[in-house]
């Protein structure tokens, strides 16, 4: 069963905007928060978790006699879809996801004031194989974050505490100097030098100056430094940075653990701090906990519209209010300059959002899920099972929702709420949660056979010989207050089940009783012992009810003929009397089956006497020929495998089959397989703009005559056949089915596709030339993303760069103009045919001035 906890709905206030930036008060600390993952719980008004039995059972609560009724209520946490500019900042309890503070990689940061030395890129789309999908595989999307309404595609970290999603070239400086608290727009007095754009654009799990030396640190912890690593699966994976025992400069002894968790889906971002010791005598010990966009100015709307579902909306995923703040950040953490210890914070984005929601009856035996709307018929019965109350969104008050359901069922019942909603990232959610309600309304009920009834006691097995009769009775406490009764009778006959028509049976009220008149048992037995199974079914007006059975086990009083069989020389010892038979006891025919008769009284449990009559006969063997003639390969009825190797393969073979009685024939086979094999060829194994048409020639032997069926929908007959490939398809399929004079058919098909790349290199260019030919990069058609290096005639690296617009203008890393000469380039990209397999290309391009 499973287990129930609180959960708070998704409702916040707004907080004052005071320069700039949101600040959060200590009395608006929120310390039960909701998880930043989306979810969906079903809370039930009565709820029975105390029960042991109904744990037993499976029920995570009940309906009784006296309350037949349960409120279903869920509280769904949707992340929101459409952001506002504005983020919610609240007090958590300190409960970091990960509790070493080292897990993942480890980041190469250690000398002091430093950056990553490179971007860290979210994780890609993936492809995993689950041969339960269709297809074969599941497609994983992208991790996708959005930063103040932005998405994202990477991130850096600082020595000093902070992650950007800023980008740049050049210095990897970390500055560790200010004192201003955030925002820092352009010109603010006191905010980091010399690196605006890269201190923007983040988030601070404690900016302050630290100094990740091992040389400071010393060998222990050995686990100490910088972190970065991602947990748990899609839709709620999170990307974790730690500082783990991170020194303070100036006061090495003084240490630090912190941590920065982003989460996919809700894009919420939470701050946990294990330990902050303060250097008060450098930088005058400030440390800032916030979030600060690309521009430390108030955020402006986007005013770009698109046409969308035939309504004009906003092209962006975010509907900023205008100057909207540009940081958000607890209130006396901008800066602060205390210690701090078992402390976080989270940053909820705040907006709109859409969803559905949807209650469904779910079965534990194959059915597919049923969606309950208004006055829904239960199908067990023809009373209803369950009536919706619709309920209003609050953050939407003219879209209704059905996130609350009264149930009434009439038996065990499993009901399932799902939740159904976009993402910011367009990735779609399907959440679920199910709850089983058990039907507990059992009543004392007795039946009994022939005899009265011990009271309390019912009685399970009545035995009886065949020919007897039986009257079964039902009692129950109360026949006044009974609503129905009804009987079911059935027959367990050589083990399968088989039902008795109960109409053919008159029930009487006898008081306290419900008497069944007597049941003929000649109707229910042969040579075995026959079961019969009365059930009993007692439904009260108060919705409660019982039941009772008992078996009635029919012993045989027959006089019936045992045949059986036995092989030509082969002996048989009857069961009934244990005398052994031969063949030799008999005189066969002309068919070689002979005959044996012989008969015994026998004698069953309860007295029942029955006369069992054997028949033997003895059969002989049978020789049978099996002739076939065949295209292909086939598998004969001894489990062998006969192939073709010319074009009138004969074989014959023998196998030995044992029929009813156990006797062995014999049978043969006679094969000819005349084989039939289709083959094309194709002069193209890809089409381009200067090959567009393909000639095909029919290969195929064994074949008697042939169809081609190309894409443009014509069927040729021909041996040969040709196919011109129109410029708007991507690939051309191209079938052969061939038949052959004996009936047989057999195809075969070829893909190919159309290649439509182009990619050119320049071998000179000349920087600088206000004529043209001064950026060096790829000419291309149908190519993704690519990154290209250049190098020096020393193999020294002068150049970088990635992206669809990667061109070199002449200059080295550090901006510095690269002398006249030949340079070496390397440059990967992959296509949009083929985006899985990465393409590089070399050459010498020469620069001239």
């Amino acid at each position: 069963m499973k287990t129930k906890k609180a959960h708070i709905a998704l409702l916040f206030s707004l907080l004052p905007i005071i320069g700039g930036g949101h600040q959060l008060r200590a009395q608006d600390y929120d310390t039960t928060p909701s998880s930043p993952c989306p979810e969906v719980l079903i809370e039930q008004k009565y709820d029975h978790e105390g029960s042991l039995r109904y744990r037993q059972m499976g029920w995570d609560t009940a309906v009784t006699c006296d309350v037949q009724q349960i409120i279903l209520r869920a509280e769904p946490y949707i992340p929101v879809q459409y952001f506002n500019g504005t983020y919610v900042v609240t007090r958590i309890p300190y409960n970091p996801p990960d509790s070493t503070f080292s897990a993942g990689t480890r980041m190469p940061i250690s000398t002091d004031d430093d950056f990553a030395a490179s971007s860290t890129a979210f994780p890609p789309q993936q492809v995993v194989l689950n041969p339960s999908s269709p297809g074969g595989h599941d497609t994983i999307p992208a991790f996708m974050f959005y930063f103040f309404g932005i998405a994202k595609s990477g991130f850096r970290l600082g020595a000093n505490g902070l992650v950007t999603f800023s980008s740049w070239t050049g210095s990897n400086s970390c500055p560790w100097q200010y004192s201003a608290g955030l925002p820092w727009p352009d010109g603010t007095s006191g905010m980091p030098s010399n690196s605006n754009n890269r201190m923007r654009d983040a988030i601070y799990g404690i900016y302050e100056d630290t100094y990740p030396s091992p040389s400071i640190h010393g060998p222990t912890p050995a686990d100490w430094g910088i972190y970065y690593g991602i947990q748990d699966d899609f839709p709620c994976r999170k990307i974790i940075c730690s500082w783990n025992d991170v020194p303070q400069y100036q006061c090495t002894q003084l240490r630090c653990s912190y941590q920065i968790a982003c989460y996919e889906g809700s894009n919420i971002i939470e701050v946990h701090v294990k330990q902050r010791q303060v250097c008060t005598g450098w930088n005058g010990g400030n440390g800032i906990i916030g979030i600060q966009n690309a521009t430390g100015q108030p955020q402006q709307p986007d005013t770009g519209l698109v046409m969308q579902n035939g309504v004009m909306t906003p092209k962006s995923n975010y509907r900023v209010v205008s100057g909207s703040p540009a940081a958000f950040f607890p209130t006396s953490l901008n800066p602060f300059t205390s210690n701090l210890a078992q402390t976080a914070y989270r940053f909820t984005p705040q907006g709109t959002t859409q969803y559905v929601a949807r209650w469904y009856r779910v079965f534990d035996d194959g059915r597919e899920p049923v969606e309950l709307t208004t006055n829904q018929m239960d199908i067990y019965d023809t009373n209803k099972y369950a009536y919706i109350q619709m309920e209003m969104d609050q953050l939407r008050p003219f879209y209704k929702t059905r996130t609350e359901l009264v149930v009434q069922p009439k038996v065990t019942a499993k009901y399932m709420l799902q939740l159904r909603f976009q993402n910011a990232n367009r990735d779609w959610y399907d959440l679920r949660d199910t709850i089983t309600i058990g039907r507990d309304t059992l009543i004392d009920t007795y039946i009994y056979a022939n005899t009265q009834s011990v009271a309390g006691e019912s009685e399970t097995v009545e035995r009886v010989c065949h020919g007897t009769d039986v009257t079964v009775h039902l009692d129950y406490p109360s026949p006044q207050l009974h609503d129905t009764i009804s009987w079911t009778i059935t027959r367990m006959l050589n083990g399968q089940e088989v039902s008795v028509p109960t109409d053919e049976y008159t029930i009487s009220s006898n008081g306290r009783k419900i008497d069944v008149p007597p049941f003929d048992t000649t109707r229910y037995s042969n040579s075995k012992i026959d079961t019969l199974i009365f059930t009993a079914n007692v439904h009260y007006v108060s919705g409660c009810y019982n039941n009772a059975t008992m078996m009635v086990l029919t012993y045989p009083n027959f006089d019936i003929t045992d045949s059986v069989g036995i092989c030509m020389n082969e002996t048989f010892k009857w069961h009934a009397n244990g005398q052994t038979y031969t063949t030799s006891d008999v005189a066969t025919n002309a068919q070689g089956i002979g005959w044996i008769n012989d008969q015994i009284m026998l004698h069953s449990a309860p007295g029942c006497d029955s006369l069992m009559r054997l028949s033997l006969k003895v059969m002989d063997v049978s020789h049978t020929l099996d002739t076939r003639v065949e295209c292909h390969s086939i598998k004969w009825r001894n489990g062998q495998t006969y192939t073709e190797s010319n074009t009138a393969t004969f074989d014959r073979d023998t196998v030995r089959l044992t029929n009813a009685y156990g006797c062995d024939s014999i049978v043969q086979l006679d094969l000819t397989v005349i084989p039939l094999t289709v083959k094309m060829y194709a002069d193209l194994d890809e089409f381009d703009y200067d090959h567009l048409t393909v000639n095909l020639t029919d290969l195929s032997t064994g074949a008697d005559h042939r169809q081609w069926l190309l894409p443009s929908g014509n069927a040729y007959t021909a041996p040969v056949a040709q196919y011109t490939i129109p410029a708007d398809l991507d690939k051309a399929t191209i079938r052969l089915i061939a038949y052959s004079a004996y009936g047989c058919a057999d195809s075969t098909k070829v893909t190919i596709p159309f290649n439509k790349e182009t990619f050119w290199m320049p071998n000179v260019f000349t920087p600088g030339n206000p004529q043209g030919n001064n950026l060096f990069g790829s000419h291309s058609t149908q190519t993704n993303m690519q990154r290209m290096i250049i190098y020096n005639r020393r193999g020294e690296r002068v150049f970088e760069c990635e992206g669809a617009d990667c061109a070199w203008d002449g200059r080295d890393l550090d901006g510095n103009a690269l002398p006249q000469g030949a340079y070496v380039y390397i440059i990967r990209y992959s296509t949009v045919y083929h985006p899985e397999e990465t393409i590089t290309k070399t050459g010498t391009v020469t620069l001239l001035r």
